[in-house]
């Protein structure tokens, strides 16, 4: 039997612990699907995720661990979010979605999505420009979607929101993202879409903690005590009235 192992900081939802060199989760209610793609990525796209092991005795997922640190404390260092940053984060999001794309997997869908990119769930290491996004965690929301909605969902996960932030320079890290991510050849990536997508992302995910909570759901209570949804129900109305300096500064205005 596995020992009990070090519960590692910063989930919300799920209970994660490593013992020796694996991770073991609660597994996700899709958890068939999490398997496959994870052994997908195994081959079409080493490294950007935890290889799947198996399920424990516990029933609990059983992953790869992978080297590195995560910034799972909210803006404990600014270069877990400076450009270098960025642009590591969107060759992984590209290889996600090249690795997924016409794939069984993405059903009639144009990729799969992450679905839950922040840094929190991403593992940095130190590059010569300082740490870089080297692979991606907690895959438990991922499923078939269009390539633009983990772009966008990483433009306000890896932005500032709300208060006196700069909606300038939202829309500045945004355009680094896309730029980044399409290469020399451009056109992957509806760009007028992109602050829309934002936007309708954000509000879906203060509701759904909102709702969630109310159902009594133990990860979403935990989320709404800490303040959750009103800071983010605060950044969707940030971005509602600064939309159009977001989108100029992204360049799609």
């Amino acid at each position: 039997m596995a020992g009990t192992g070090e519960t590692l900081p910063g989930g919300f939802i799920a209970e994660v612990v490593r013992v020796g060199d694996t991770v073991r989760r609660t597994r996700p209610a899709n958890a068939d699907f999490v398997a496959a793609l994870l052994v997908h990525l195994a081959s079409t796209a080493p490294g950007i995720a935890p290889a799947y092991l198996g399920v424990d005795e516990q029933g609990r997922q059983v992953l790869s661990h992978i080297d590195g640190v995560v910034p799972w404390r909210d803006r404990e260092e600014p270069a877990f979010f400076a450009d270098a940053a960025l642009t590591g984060l969107a060759g992984l999001v590209r290889a996600l979605h090249d690795a997924c794309a016409g794939t069984g997997l993405a059903g009639g869908a144009e990729t799969v999505c992450h679905r839950d990119l922040s840094p929190k769930n991403t593992v940095y290491r130190a590059g010569p420009a300082g740490p870089v996004p080297v692979a991606l965690l907690d895959w438990d929301l991922a499923g078939p979607g269009r390539r633009i909605d983990d772009v966008a969902f990483a433009g306000w996960h890896w932005g500032t929101l709300g208060g006196d932030a700069d909606p300038a320079e939202l829309g500045r890290r945004c355009r680094l993202l896309c730029d980044a991510y399409e290469g020399p050849a451009g056109g992957l990536l509806p760009r007028a879409e992109l602050v829309t997508v934002m936007w309708d992302q954000i509000g879906t995910t203060w509701r759904g903690i909102d709702a969630g909570a109310d159902r009594d759901e133990p990860g979403m209570r935990r989320l709404r005590a800490a303040g959750a949804v009103e800071t983010v129900r605060g950044w969707h109305d940030w971005l509602h009235r600064h939309r159009r300096a977001v989108s100029a500064a992204l360049g799609t205005t």
